[in-house]
């Protein structure tokens, strides 16, 4: 995980990230991590690419980019 991304974010918004990560929610969380980012956006690619990486890290099975397009 892109540690420097990953603490850009607050710890409650971290949190809800990994809610919505583990219950299948990727379009949520893909729309959360971009606004809550900072000043400089997320491309979407890039914001699917973190939470993937995020989603390896909480053993999520699956791949987030499948699930982004099927919501």
């Amino acid at each position: 995980m892109d540690d420097a991304l990953w603490s850009r974010l607050s710890p409650e918004v971290r949190v809800e990230l990994d809610e919505l990560i583990t219950s299948g929610r990727t379009l949520q969380a893909i729309k959360m991590m971009r606004e809550h980012i900072g000043p400089q956006r997320l491309a979407l690619w890039d914001c699917v690419e973190a939470l993937q990486e995020r989603a390896d890290v909480l053993e999520v099975s699956g791949p987030i980019r499948s699930r982004a397009s099927s919501e």
